[in-house]
């Protein structure tokens, strides 16, 4: 049910004592507030702002977490009030008797506050009235949420460790596994890096460092419905942290606690730890303790930087078309650009980047201009010749992939080829048509039919 649904549920079904402790918490007047106009009252910032003050750290807490989920049920609060159930211990009793204490608290905490939408809902089979009742944060109460995490304000850069990243960068020249556990590949097909078969890209990047970290940290996902693991919680408690913004682990152990409820909660110190060996996080040291933060993302495409007189990890040879790329220290956003600009091989254990027109026609031209595209046009005569090329013809010529041409000079053959093919018929010139080449076999059996020949030109 949409919660504007269980709002218009609530409004009509809730008690009258229920409806007044509403409006005492969030300053309602009787005679404002009938049954008929509190769904508008209810969801207004009347009000919301003192009510949340009221809550505790772990009420906080848990209310961002069901923002992030949605509808729950009563057992979504375990969490944060307990049961009736003895954690490590299968519990015998029914769902009332687990679940009874927990329904109160949040009743009279969250519901009776004025700050959770409540209402019972109708299921299929047998269920008794406490599994029917769901529970809901209004959306428009979430601007009015205190502050998830406390931080510390610092504008400095911090550091991060790439140790790890640069061990799985070096497998393209025949290094080892990056940690034990790592069997993803990383290797070159047709001139472009491949991370677990798909382009090298920093969204799959991260993605396999998420996948290290998780492995490294010996971890199994929580199957309790709303949890998440260490991993991704961590993630998502240190998303919304402004670029000067940094967190103590030992703020996160009370959110970790919460939003991996069910399974096994390692301490902040030690996951952040490993996220930022991996290249995850910076961390910066203050008072004596390291503070943590998302690593930045580094963008080499921005256009208005100013051209690099060397681009570190980048050995350039005027003489050759080609440059070397040193693993070890090239930036990886660099790699990256690398990677969608140009034709990489490796020889004698060393990794070459060589100009490829095909992907410099299908980069940006964001990613052409990029600072690092034109120190390679500067100081390369082959990157320079193949990017004036492009840029010369970006906009006039249309590259298609998966298509063939076809010369066709008898004009009632071309009509029925035409007629057959409808929209996937693509004039060229008067003898010249193309079409998808998965259309070849109608293309032939068209040939065949009318008495022609089949003659293939191959490039």
């Amino acid at each position: 049910m949409s919660i504007p649904n269980l709002l218009q549920s609530m409004c009509a079904d809730l008690p009258d004592v229920d409806l007044n402790a509403i409006r005492k918490a969030r300053g309602f007047g009787l005679g404002e507030t009938s049954r008929t106009s509190f769904a508008s009252f209810f969801v207004s910032s009347i009000g919301v702002a003192e009510s949340m003050q009221a809550l505790s750290a772990e009420e906080i807490i848990t209310l961002h977490l069901l923002h992030q989920t949605g509808e729950v049920n009563v057992a979504f609060f375990e969490r944060l009030y307990g049961s009736a159930a003895q954690s490590g211990r299968h519990y015998h009793g029914t769902y009332t008797q687990q679940y009874k204490v927990t329904f109160d608290a949040v009743k009279k905490n969250l519901v009776r506050r004025g700050l959770l939408i409540m209402a019972e809902v109708n299921l299929r089979g047998d269920t008794v009235q406490l599994e029917r009742w769901r529970f809901a944060l209004p959306p428009e109460f979430v601007p009015y949420l205190p502050a998830l995490l406390p931080v510390v304000t610092n504008a400095e850069r911090g550091e991060t460790s790439d140790t790890t990243v640069r061990k799985k960068l070096l497998q393209l020249i025949g290094g080892g596994p990056a940690f034990p556990n790592d069997h993803v590949k990383l290797e070159i097909k047709n001139g472009t890096i491949h991370l677990d078969g798909q382009p090298l890209s920093a969204a799959r990047l991260q993605d396999w460092q998420v996948r290290a970290w998780w492995l490294s940290l010996n971890i199994t996902n929580c199957s309790v419905p709303a949890s998440l693991s260490p991993t991704r919680a961590t993630l998502k408690l240190l998303d919304n942290l402004s670029p000067d913004e940094w967190a103590r682990p030992a703020s996160l152990d009370p959110a970790l606690k919460i939003y991996c409820f069910g399974g096994k909660v390692l301490p902040a110190e030690k996951i952040l730890h490993q996220g930022w060996e991996l290249g995850l996080f910076s961390r910066l040291k203050a008072d004596s303790a390291f503070v943590y933060r998302p690593t930045p993302i580094q963008d080499s495409t921005d256009s208005a930087a100013p051209q690099p007189d060397s681009v570190s990890g980048i050995e350039s040879n005027p003489k050759a078309d080609s440059v070397n790329i040193d693993l070890r220290l090239i930036p990886t956003h660099s790699l990256k650009l690398l990677n969608a600009l140009t034709h990489l091989t490796v020889k004698n254990n060393i990794l070459q980047a060589t100009p490829s027109p095909i992907k410099l026609g299908r980069a940006t031209p964001q990613e052409r201009n990029s600072p690092l595209s034109l120190w390679l046009a500067k100081n390369i005569p082959a990157f320079r010749k193949a990017l004036d090329a492009v840029n010369e013809k970006w906009g006039k010529t249309i590259l298609h992939e998966n298509l063939l041409i076809a010369r066709v000079r008898d004009l009632n053959l071309r009509v029925q080829l035409e007629r057959d093919l409808g929209q996937n018929a693509i004039v060229i010139s008067d003898e010249f048509i193309a079409f998808p080449s998965e259309f070849r076999s109608s293309v032939e059996k068209v040939l065949r039919k009318t008495g022609f020949v089949t003659k293939t030109v191959k490039p």
